[in-house]
């Protein structure tokens, strides 16, 4: 089964993470990796490489808060050496749809299409139907 490595600055990866095992239960093969504050980007490397050596060059998908940042500079950087597809932009609705749509059979691209399909994305306008409550007035 492909692994996928969420990685995010603080603990918004374990967040995610403990948000989609509550929806859809345990969930094999999903490691956090948090850039800690005050972390030396070396040492975080260093920890984001010893879970990705486990690996044994099986595909990985990590997933990863924000582009620019720690976590996604380290993965585009340990990209060069191992296995692994990167995505920018992870939140609940996406991580909940790969989670559970991912088999044994899953391959590297078909996690790929799901998050980079928008419709996982959970991103809408939700709005009231009829009369609104409340009116705000910038004047």
């Amino acid at each position: 089964m492909i692994q996928i490595i969420l990685a995010s600055h603080g603990q918004f990866c374990l967040g995610l993470k403990q948000t989609v095992e509550m929806i859809a239960g345990k969930t094999d093969y999903l490691e956090t990796i948090s850039f800690k504050p005050g972390q030396d980007p070396d040492n975080y490397r260093d920890n984001f490489e010893q879970v990705l050596k486990s690996q044994n060059d099986q595909p990985t998908l990590v997933l990863v808060d924000l582009k620019g940042g720690t976590p996604f500079n380290t993965a585009m950087y340990l990209k060069q050496k191992y296995n692994l597809e990167l995505v920018t932009g992870v939140n609940v609705p996406m991580l909940l749809s790969i989670v559970t749509s991912r088999t044994a059979k899953s391959s590297i691209s078909d996690l790929l299409n799901i998050c980079l399909n928008n419709e996982n994305w959970g991103i809408q306008n939700s709005k009231l139907g009829g009369t609104h409550h409340a009116k705000l007035s910038l004047n």
